[in-house]
């Protein structure tokens, strides 16, 4: 029997320059996304310089279903023409602090990671925000992810 330590790191995470993309669907479907971006049309000026990730929001009304934002990375700033309006440019993505599980795509499913997650939280006395980050690290054509779920802030909480 195997025995696996799992080890939560408590990191920030931040990317400049990103192309962004917003869908609601249910989470089963989070790779839809990932498709739509890696297959964004990028020039020699413009190119992705690290890796895909996504947040996912859950709709308190449907439960699977919610709100997911896509981001790629590139080297430096773009404008969109007025008529393209899927896709945004964000300056930055900030998260301040986080938990974070490193290869998340052992468990199970996401909702697995990220109760693993909120078990710890809780045992932690840790509170956190209601979403995930998922970062995907593609190596040698699969994909590693490291899901991310956000601490909230206590700086006002004596």
């Amino acid at each position: 029997m195997e025995v696996r330590v799992t080890k939560m790191e408590t990191r920030s995470l931040q990317f400049d320059h990103l192309i962004t993309f917003q869908t609601r669907d249910v989470k089963e479907n989070w790779l839809e996304g990932v498709k739509v971006l890696e297959d964004f049309p990028l020039n020699h000026e413009i190119y992705k310089n690290g890796p895909v990730f996504f947040s996912f929001e859950v709709d308190s009304s449907q439960g699977n279903e919610g709100l997911f934002t896509y981001y790629l990375p590139i080297n430096e700033e773009v404008e969109f023409e007025e008529d393209i309006t899927d896709f945004a440019y964000l300056n930055q993505f900030r998260l301040e602090r986080a938990l974070l599980l490193r290869q998340a795509q052992n468990e199970v499913d996401f909702n697995a990671a990220y109760n693993k997650i909120q078990t710890y939280a809780k045992a932690q006395n840790l509170p956190t925000e209601d979403y995930f980050i998922c970062v995907l690290l593609e190596v040698y054509g699969e994909y590693m992810i490291d899901l991310y779920v956000p601490l909230k802030d206590r700086s006002g909480v004596q």
